[in-house]
């Protein structure tokens, strides 16, 4: 009964922790695509009308619709991307909800790097990464009946393919599905290779894909593409992304890039300090046997996972979707092994809480850009206070009625 009273306080505290996340997603995520944010929302209305250009499946379905049905692309996305991040955490909420008796699990899930990384870098809001993480707890949570239904299977296949030309990320992260499959099953598949012919369907449909978007991606007609878009309501500013589908630019200019924004040293604290939890929990799993297999291909997969990263900037993003990816191979590597809290108080136990506050509260990762590590929940009191006291033109022009109320609320005029 002990047992059972911890569990049912950890997921409440838990139900409570993604409401709020969940909260903060759909506002934020409102109020950059209606603000119509050229990166944001431009990344989700390319699509097709001008010619063929990476990322445009679903934003070319938003595009028809709208135009059809002379319903707003942005509402559209909004709806979409809020659905699709509800129904992820849903499904997040499934898979951890029987391990929380394991203390390691408890600590990841407030990492700021991991479902905190929305609440402390609101400009990752409404990122079409949510498609990822969407697929892959949905082949976590139903990998049994995809291993025995060919309706399963045939419904797994394309959702990844829609994925995978809305945003081809995804094709760097299969090497994981492996994984998660191999652990599922204990090494016990009947058949080893017939038993992964999905699995090595989905790898060469990427790799083809890859090779598609590699030689037609620059074919298309920014110009036409944005008169198209124009159509359906947008202005000029969302354009800013997609002209860079145009822009080629050099290795040499981005590591220029990387080194005076400090990337290598930063973003290499924040991956020591988000992986930490992970390999304590393998550390401390009494499943001994398979640790080394592990352990090896969660390196290969990772090795595979970063290996665009040289061309792109934003990598915090990448980074949340490899902890939290990686995040579930490791609870499906230990399954059901679980470990309990100690509830002796005493100095040391104390002293480890203390520690663990900080942990979790004195840095956070930036999505991109920023020179300075993350300094967690000061950063966001800085921001707020900023954002409150800002009179700017940018900070103004926008009816925002949360900070008309905080400015009324503390008296500034």
């Amino acid at each position: 009964m002990i047992i059972g009273n911890k569990i049912s306080i950890k997921q409440k505290i838990i139900i409570s922790f993604f409401i709020f996340i969940i909260i903060n997603y759909v506002f934020f995520n409102y109020r950059i695509l209606f603000r119509q944010n050229g990166y944001i929302l431009g990344d989700w209305v390319i699509n097709y009308s001008a010619g063929f250009v990476k990322r445009a499946f679903i934003g070319h379905l938003f595009y028809l619709i709208s135009k059809s049905f002379n319903i707003s692309i942005i509402s559209l996305v909004f709806l979409f991307s809020s659905s699709v991040y509800l129904i992820t955490i849903f499904f997040f909420y499934k898979i951890i909800k029987e391990k929380l008796t394991n203390h390691l699990i408890f600590l990841f899930i407030f990492l700021p790097s991991a479902f905190l990384f929305n609440f402390f870098d609101p400009l990752t809001v409404g990122r079409k990464e949510i498609l990822v993480l969407f697929f892959f707890t949905f082949y976590y949570l139903y990998l049994n009946k995809i291993n025995k239904d060919i309706k399963f299977k045939i419904i797994t296949y394309f959702i990844f393919i829609i994925i995978s030309l809305t945003h081809e990320i995804i094709i760097f992260f299969i090497p994981y599905l492996f994984l998660l499959k191999y652990f599922n099953f204990n090494n016990d598949l009947k058949n080893k290779i017939k038993s992964y012919w999905l699995e090595i369907l989905i790898l060469f449909s990427g790799i083809i894909i890859l090779i598609i978007i590699f030689k037609f991606n620059h074919l298309h007609n920014n110009d036409l593409l944005c008169r198209f878009l124009k159509d359906v309501g947008l202005t000029n500013q969302i354009c800013w992304a997609i002209n860079d589908f145009k822009n080629q630019i050099s290795i040499n200019f981005i590591n220029h890039y990387f080194l005076e924004k400090n990337y290598y040293f930063n973003y290499s604290i924040y991956f020591a300090l988000s992986i930490i939890p992970l390999i304590l929990i393998i550390a401390k799993t009494n499943k001994n046997i398979n640790k080394s297999k592990f352990i090896f291909s969660s390196i290969i997969c990772l090795i595979i996972s970063i290996s665009f990263f040289i061309q792109v900037n934003d990598w915090g993003r990448y980074l949340n979707i490899i902890f939290l990816i990686q995040f579930l191979t490791v609870l499906k590597f230990i399954n059901n092994d679980k470990q309990e809290f100690q509830n002796n108080l005493n100095l040391f136990s104390i002293l480890k809480y203390i520690f663990i506050f900080f942990y979790l509260s004195t840095w956070h990762m930036p999505h991109c850009c920023n020179p300075e590590v993350g300094q967690g929940y000061y950063d966001v009191f800085k921001r707020i206070k900023s954002r409150i006291y800002d009179n700017s033109y940018e900070s103004t022009k926008y009816k925002d009625l949360p900070r008309f109320y905080l400015r009324k609320i503390l008296k500034i005029d």
